[in-house]
């Protein structure tokens, strides 16, 4: 997956590379996802593995209340996903 973002790159598209992490300081809705985009997310115990966290351009958390700390991997996709299209639909953000 990797190659193919270095192939995008150096035929000029500027796409991130944006993880999940539930300690990283952007939450999902302040981080800017309507440009070229490729959202990596870990699974549900462990989150993303080191290699992949050192991949990510950016990393981003889900904000969440309670005493949950994380979310199933297909959900916080969903969810970031959405996200995504609301800011590509130009909705105007919280």
């Amino acid at each position: 997956m990797l190659d193919w973002v270095d192939t995008l790159r150096t035929a000029g598209t500027a796409v991130r590379v944006v993880g999940t992490d539930e300690h990283a300081a952007i939450p999902v809705t302040r981080y800017g996802l309507a440009g070229p985009t490729v959202v990596e997310v870990g699974n549900e115990t462990a989150g993303l593995s080191g290699a992949w966290r050192e991949a990510c351009d950016h990393l981003v958390r889900i904000p969440m209340v309670g005493s949950a700390s994380s979310l199933n991997a297909a959900v916080a996709g969903s969810i970031v996903l959405y996200e995504a299209a609301r800011q590509r639909a130009g909705q105007a953000r919280p």
